[in-house]
């Protein structure tokens, strides 16, 4: 049997959008942000990740051990983690917000949402950056590699 692409397009076109936001809405009206952002191919240690508000401190502590920050480095490092701190709390005050009015009724305001949640985490990227650039300009070789090792998103295995 032949299709043409005008008969299958409207259907394809239907399908690609019920994909593109079911998976995320459900993901939101479960619960489960972290598990949905940690599909978008994103490393799980990036800093705005969706980390959860009572998990920034130990994610912080982490990143300090693992980049092995040295004494002279902490005064650069004190504003990174005042952007995760800040990025973290600006999310989970945004997602308070956004569950008091419940489900979104239509498509128009399930996009105003995510376009809102987006520029939220593109302001957080941005905080995040502004911090991050002066640190990272002192580390030494080896820390950079594994700054870019623990916050640049890798392909999936």
């Amino acid at each position: 049997m032949h299709f043409s692409f005008r008969v299958v397009a409207p259907f394809l076109f239907t399908f690609m959008i019920c994909a593109a936001f079911a998976a995320p809405l459900a993901a939101h009206d479960a619960g489960d942000q972290a598990q949905a952002s940690s599909e978008d191919g994103h490393n799980k240690h990036h800093p705005n990740n969706l980390i959860q508000g009572p998990h920034v401190e130990g994610h912080i502590a982490f990143l300090h051990a693992e980049l092995r920050i040295m004494p002279a480095q902490e005064s650069l490092w004190a504003p990174v983690a005042a952007a995760m701190r800040e990025d973290v709390k600006n999310m989970d005050e945004a997602e308070s917000h956004a569950a008091g009015q419940g489900r979104p009724e239509t498509a128009i305001q399930y996009l105003e949402k995510r376009a809102a949640f987006a520029n939220l985490r593109a302001q957080g990227e941005d905080r995040f950056l502004k911090a991050f650039r002066p640190f990272y300009d002192t580390l030494s070789d080896d820390q950079k590699r594994m700054a870019d090792e623990l916050l640049m998103p890798h392909a999936p295995d």
